[in-house]
């Protein structure tokens, strides 16, 4: 980590607040204990009556910036990255869950960024921003690349916005557009942008040698994927380049973008649904997000929460962690080891309190279902 970072415990949900998407919080040198007795703002997990008065410790030490948390008995348990854990150092992007709070970890230089047309809070996010606030009308050619799935669509408008807000924004669909039409657009247009993955090699080229409108060019692949189309002749003729952060680079954006993907009128997510989204690997990364949101607000729609099992068949077996999937023991298991109450309701409605069928969505045995729905004063039917 820089020697201008420190470390930042960075909100996403609290149970009083919902999705939070404000400042993140300075972790001081020393001990910091968290808990429903001490703390303000969401420090004070108001609400949130799954933490205890004592329930964690974050200890935090310098020359380096070092982070341990360790959970204080707590009757609720102490999770990071979806697992339960009694002293455990921690990371840059480590997620921890307190009842029904959850934080990010982060090293950041300060707690919140400077006011910007380009959202989000994750660090990678502010780096994209810092490159594309550099870019002025004397810019003419930037490359913008992420990984497959990436949306380009706000990181373009804003790098057009650099260029001229009052001006025309033309998107070339490569697939159909000739070289006369593609001349005319770089003739009238103000921003012209070409998608690699449906430009020929002579229309990149085209483009980019003109001398009338910037051109945006986007590849949805890492540099070193960029193939045939996009050879060493070509690079040295960018101004610009962007990297469009991954999704897993931004757990303290996801839920956001989540909600305006699933719209104001959806039922609530269960603390169960955010943390597994938040740990999921996302290998469509925000395509996949949409997607999911929009199988959850159409298999959702009728609920009273939003529930994992609404999407576990999309995300089963897909498993995420701080070091190579190779090693087990940073592995992420997608079943939750305990549902809670809401969720457990809600699969006693979908299945219609068929317990062998909830015990194969969950991958547990039908005693252990039947064991959770007496732990929470349920009927197979599902209430109360």
């Amino acid at each position: 980590m820089s020697n201008t970072t420190r470390p930042h415990l960075v909100p996403v949900y609290t149970a009083a607040r919902g999705i939070v998407e404000g400042p993140s919080i300075r972790l001081s040198e020393g001990s910091t204990t968290l808990g429903r007795e001490d703390g303000t703002g969401v420090l004070s997990f108001d609400g949130d009556t799954l933490v205890s008065r004592r329930h964690a410790r974050i200890a935090v030490t310098s020359d380096p910036w070092r982070v341990t948390v360790e959970d204080l008995q707590s009757k609720n348990g102490t999770f990071v990255n979806g697992r339960p854990i009694e002293t455990l150092g921690l990371v840059d992007g480590d997620l921890i869950r307190l009842g029904q709070s959850i934080f990010v970890v982060r090293w950041r230089s300060r707690s919140e960024d400077p006011a910007s047309d380009i959202g989000g809070r994750a660090p990678m996010q502010g780096r994209m921003r810092a490159e594309i606030e550099r870019i002025d009308p004397h810019v003419r050619r930037v490359l913008m690349y992420g990984s497959e799935g990436c949306v380009f669509d706000d990181a373009v408008a804003a790098v057009h916005r650099r260029f001229n807000p009052e001006g025309r924004l033309w998107v070339c669909d490569g697939a159909t557009v000739s070289q006369t039409e593609l001349d005319e657009a770089l003739h009238r247009s103000n921003t012209v942008v070409l998608h690699l993955s449906n430009t020929s090699s002579e229309m990149l080229a085209h483009a980019l040698k003109s001398p009338m409108a910037p051109v945006v060019v986007t590849i949805p692949a890492k540099p070193s994927e960029w193939g045939v189309a996009f050879d060493d002749t070509a690079a040295p003729m960018f101004d610009r380049t962007v990297r469009i952060p991954r999704l897993t680079e931004r757990r303290e954006d996801l839920l956001g973008l989540l909600q305006a993907a699933l719209g104001e009128d959806s039922p609530p997510l269960t603390i169960d649904l955010i943390e597994t989204l938040l740990i999921y690997g996302w290998p469509g990364d925000v395509t996949e997000l949409i997607e999911v949101a929009s199988e959850l607000r159409i298999r959702g729609a009728g609920l009273d929460a939003l529930v994992t099992e609404l999407v576990t068949p999309r995300l089963r077996g897909r498993r995420t962690g701080r070091l190579p999937p190779e090693d087990p023991k940073t592995e992420v298991d997608m079943r939750r080891p305990l549902p809670s109450k809401p969720d457990l309701e809600g699969l006693l409605t979908i299945h219609q309190g068929n317990v062998d069928a909830i015990a194969s969505v969950l991958g547990r045995s039908r005693m252990q279902v039947l064991a959770w729905v007496r732990h929470y004063g349920l009927d197979e039917e599902g209430g109360s």
